[in-house]
């Protein structure tokens, strides 16, 4: 049976704030490790580019936890409930985004601060691990008997634009006066996520639990342990689709957060380069929308080809605009690199939540996401830091190479994996 349009709507709905949050509070983290742990989290005179490496370091053990995220909450959503799982996830970044904000500088707690920082992130990295899974699983097995799963799906990946455009404008906001930012500007969105957090918990305490896994339930199909499940039988198919997506990981975090510390250290005002981040977030709500659509006529890895080849022709162009440090260019060079990852982004929740049971969709779904996320989203911004080193004017090419290599490797496992456009979800 067809469900109800106006229920997929409000599910669609509480996805897209929950994942807003949980993303706000994730790419919040990425901006407040580049820009402000090197200053606060370190003894003064202590290397520049280390402290970078370092506090990107923290940022990127978030991404190690997420495969982890991903397991415990695919054990909990696949027994107990998508929507029982989607609670928990958001306690724990509320509680993460908190602890961070509460943090005192070297002054007190020496690297104290920045140990403790990496814990949190650890903590961020399992909450947003359980909310991909819990959410795509959620909201397409709502909308499977529809024609339009990629379009209804994609709702879930609103929350990054949203998420992204949220934090990149808070930053730029609180950044205004550089004083008031690195004494207790930077402290002020991060209390923001954690209140926001309890909105989303009682926001979904409201909702009703996916059918599809009511009625597994009824019939006694519960798996006792789903990840285990989901990762012994389907290991191959999950690595593939983590490489299938790699680049859009990757490509993500390179002109979203990345892109704004490069232009910072050639000599961009910070607030320029936040700001333009903030207009393409704008942009990509619409690039999202136009891919998903895209993606229910010509099919979900189709999409994906598109627009990663795009990505890959672009990627040398996109840093030599961002190095002209011209606001206009700026923006365009962010929202035709957009284009690749955010275009490619919108059709994974159909892509694949189409691809395993309803016995172990929250599982399966949510370890083929997050399992990229360590070496594509995690590790991108530290390899291009590392290779460009103190010199980002002359080696500028390291960055633009990075963002091919991940684009090629995706491209590649896309030719493996099948598509699931009219594919039967059961």
């Amino acid at each position: 049976m067809e469900y109800p349009r106006s229920q997929v709507i409000k599910v669609a709905a509480g996805s897209v704030i929950g994942t807003t949050i949980e993303w706000y509070d994730f790419f919040l983290y990425g901006y407040i490790a580049a820009l402000v742990f090197p200053k606060i989290f370190f003894p003064p005179g202590y290397s520049q580019v280390a402290a970078t490496i370092l506090s990107l370091s923290t940022y990127a053990v978030g991404f190690v936890a997420r495969p982890i995220g991903a397991m415990i909450f695919g054990h909990i959503g696949d027994r107990s409930g998508r929507r029982t799982g989607l609670l928990w996830d958001l306690v724990l970044m509320g509680v993460a985004s908190l602890i961070i904000g509460l943090l005192p500088g070297y002054q007190v707690l020496g690297f104290g601060s920045l140990v403790i920082a990496a814990l949190m992130r650890v903590l961020q990295g399992i909450g947003v691990g359980g909310e991909w899974g819990g959410a795509t699983t959620w909201l397409t097995e709502y909308a499977s008997q529809s024609k339009w799963r990629a379009f209804w799906g994609s709702w879930v990946q609103q929350g990054v634009p949203i998420g992204l455009l949220w934090a990149s404008g808070m930053i730029s906001i609180m950044s205004v006066n550089s004083d008031f930012f690195y004494s207790v500007g930077w402290r002020i969105p991060l209390f923001l996520g954690a209140i926001a957090a309890v909105a989303g918990i009682v926001i979904r305490l409201f909702l009703l639990e996916s059918p599809l896994f009511e009625r597994t339930k009824s019939e006694g199909k519960i798996e006792k342990m789903p990840s285990v499940k989901a990762w012994t039988r389907y290991w191959k198919l999950i690595l593939l689709l983590a490489f299938s997506w790699a680049a859009q990981n990757a490509s993500f975090y390179l002109y979203g957060t990345y892109a704004v510390d490069y232009q910072a250290t050639l000599g961009m005002p910070k607030t320029l380069s936040s700001f333009a981040v903030t207009i393409a977030s704008v942009i990509s709500i619409f690039i999202l929308i136009g891919f998903a659509i895209l993606g229910d006529k010509i099919g979900r890895k189709q999409a994906m080809i598109i627009a990663f080849s795009w990505g890959l022709v672009f990627s040398f162009p996109y840093v030599l605009l961002i190095k002209q440090l011209d606001f206009g260019t700026t923006v365009l060079a962010q929202i035709l690199m957009s284009i690749a990852s955010i275009g490619s982004y919108s059709v994974l929740p159909a892509f694949f939540a189409e691809s395993f049971p309803t016995q172990v969709r929250y599982s399966g779904a949510g370890l083929s996401y997050h399992m990229a996320a360590p070496f594509a989203g995690g590790l991108a911004p530290i390899i291009t830091e590392a290779l460009v080193g103190p010199n980002p004017s002359a080696y500028w090419y390291w960055f633009s190479t990075v963002f091919a290599v991940y684009f090629a490797i995706s491209l590649v496992a896309l030719m493996i994996v099948r598509d699931t456009k009219d594919k039967v979800m059961e």
